[in-house]
């Protein structure tokens, strides 16, 4: 929790800074494309994680590995976040800016998960729905979990639609168990 936390701060700060500076879309891409690396290969967290390397040292490879790559504004970001030894929180603080870019478009990701495979038209009729609801377009990506066993689960921004059969039992349970039988 605390993690999501942290990387909403800092992404906020850099959404805010690139917004002043009207220059989301390449910020965006550039910390999608440093995502992208730091997943791919961990070796340079590691390095960046390591107590061991003093945080001048740290500067230095970053400086390094970044300067000519990505904008002076991104790679004094990124130097920041090391500074402040927030480096683990890279990953978190990219899908949060990925975030509020979206947000700032106009768009949500929405997780959908279904017992069933959704055909088009019931996903293009559920995105329609949320899209009336959200008042954003919806980015839909659907999943499947036949432990729900019927209904759907939407993951829209920060609220839960649970209207699984499996979520429903267990309310009835709940129920049933709080009933006094005399």
């Amino acid at each position: 929790m605390i993690s999501a936390e942290v990387a909403k701060r800092y992404a906020h700060g850099l959404f805010l800074l690139a917004l002043e500076k009207n220059v989301i879309d390449s910020i965006a891409e550039e910390m999608k494309q440093i995502d992208d690396l730091l997943t791919a290969d961990r070796s340079l967290l590691n390095f960046l994680a390591a107590p061991q390397v003093s945080d001048q040292d740290k500067a230095a490879v970053v400086r390094s590995v970044f300067s000519g790559k990505v904008s002076r504004m991104l790679e004094e970001f990124l130097l920041i976040v090391i500074g402040k030894h927030r480096n683990n929180y890279l990953h978190e603080i990219a899908e949060a800016f990925d975030e509020l870019v979206l947000d700032y478009k106009g768009f949500v990701k929405t997780r959908v998960v279904t017992a069933v495979p959704l055909t088009e038209p019931e996903k293009k009729s559920l995105v329609e729905r949320l899209e009336k609801k959200s008042g954003k377009k919806v980015m839909a990506i659907a999943e499947v979990d036949a432990s729900i066993i019927g209904g759907v689960i939407v993951f829209l921004g920060d609220q839960i639609i649970d209207k699984s059969v499996k979520h429903q039992l267990d309310l009835l349970r709940d129920e049933l168990q709080a009933v006094k039988v005399h």
